[in-house]
């Protein structure tokens, strides 16, 4: 009995040392994180084509049918948040740049962020010429990428953001001229 009880001990240790080293929450984090960073790559891309290919001004490519700035978000609860029509590679979902017309590049819909909550979730913002995707990053290994992408959003936690786009300072926590 003793000794069935001291490999029971032996096992448990065992298990929570390895849990501690794998940290599984931690290696989900970094897999949302990568999807994000993939996610916002390919988007900004497909947008620099998507301006290089234009023929038209700056307004009218980086804000399809209305004026600027023009902006989305795919947060839930959000404007141009993860309801119907909003994933639309047109110009009609929350990125306003009309994507499904590219002929270099391929966009059949938009990616949202993989919790799209209040917190974790991408946000458009364009003006005349410039344009910025925001997202924030969790996971330990990434954070430190909001900090050092350019951009004015630099803390390192849900406050900070990992920004890509020709101006980073389009998307602020103030709101002017979009709101994050």
């Amino acid at each position: 009995m003793v000794e069935l009880l001291v490999v029971i001990a032996i096992i448990a240790i065992l298990a929570a040392v390895v849990v501690l080293i794998i940290n599984p929450l931690e290696l989900t984090r970094r897999t949302r994180d990568s999807a994000r960073l993939s996610d916002l790559a390919s988007l900004q891309q497909a947008i620099n084509v998507a301006v290089q290919e234009a023929t038209d001004t700056g307004e009218a490519i980086l804000c399809t049918g209305g004026s600027y700035p023009c902006g989305g978000s795919t947060g839930a609860g959000r404007s141009g948040g993860s309801g119907a029509g909003t994933r639309n590679s047109n110009g009609t979902g929350w990125v306003k740049v009309n994507l499904s017309s590219q002929q270099s590049v391929s966009v059949p819909t938009l990616p949202v962020d993989p919790l799209n909550n209040d917190t974790y979730h991408y946000t458009y913002c364009a003006d005349n010429d410039a344009w910025e995707i925001n997202a924030v990053l969790e996971s330990v290994k990434e954070i430190g990428r909001m900090a050092n992408d350019g951009g004015d959003e630099n803390a390192q936690d849900t406050t900070g953001r990992y920004e890509v786009g020709s101006n980073l300072t389009l998307i602020t926590s103030g709101g002017t001229p979009c709101a994050y």
